[in-house]
């Protein structure tokens, strides 16, 4: 059975664009876990709103090219009915990984470095983000937040991505079986895939 890479962050933000890592990439995960509601938030720990806050402030002046980011601040008082939700008490704040059109265009070592920022704030979690073929690469990442730290691994699809993906998932099958987060990935993943 053939492993994940991990990916190493560089650190910084990338401001020179390679197709390799560049292109349009499905940033709503049904199948996160814990899977709190339709909207694939994660709960913030309590006190570290304002580290969130200032990091999405950052980011947005390190990257200015990237006018859409994946990622929104929301507070259950404040936000909660208007995006209809109910998740928690009125002061809880979580931060959403969904792109109001469900696709964002973006460098994904971005993606990855502003997840590893935020990581500390973010409780702990575990998803997927798929290529949607658009770059040169296509594949599968997984991401996984715990105790504040995160990692990230990513399966390479050699040629036409959807066909491929029904290979990966029978070849991690068995030591996935006990998996409930990638059950629910490769049940999204089979409702999209055009047979």
């Amino acid at each position: 059975m053939r492993e994940p890479h991990p990916v190493e962050l560089s650190g910084t933000f990338v401001t020179r664009r390679d197709d390799r890592w560049y292109g349009r990439f499905r940033l709503r995960f049904p199948q996160v876990s814990p899977w709190p509601d339709l909207y694939t938030t994660f709960r913030v720990r309590p006190e570290w709103r304002s580290l969130v806050e200032e990091t999405l402030s950052v980011v947005a002046t390190e990257v200015p090219r990237q006018k859409t980011w994946p990622v929104h601040l929301l507070n259950q008082k404040v936000h909660g009915r208007g995006w209809e939700f109910d998740l928690g008490p009125p002061e809880a704040d979580y931060l959403c990984l969904e792109q109001l059109s469900d696709i964002c265009y973006i460098d994904m070592r971005n993606f990855h470095q502003l997840i590893d920022l935020l990581a500390p704030a973010m409780e702990d979690a575990h998803f997927f983000v798929y290529s949607m073929g658009d770059g040169l690469g296509q594949w599968v990442d997984e991401v996984r937040i715990r105790d504040g730290r995160s990692s990230f691994a990513r399966w390479a699809l050699a040629g036409e991505a959807w066909a491929e993906f029904p290979v990966l998932c029978a070849e991690l099958g068995d030591s996935r079986a006990g998996d409930e987060t990638f059950g629910r990935f490769v049940a999204l993943m089979s409702d999209r895939r055009v047979v």
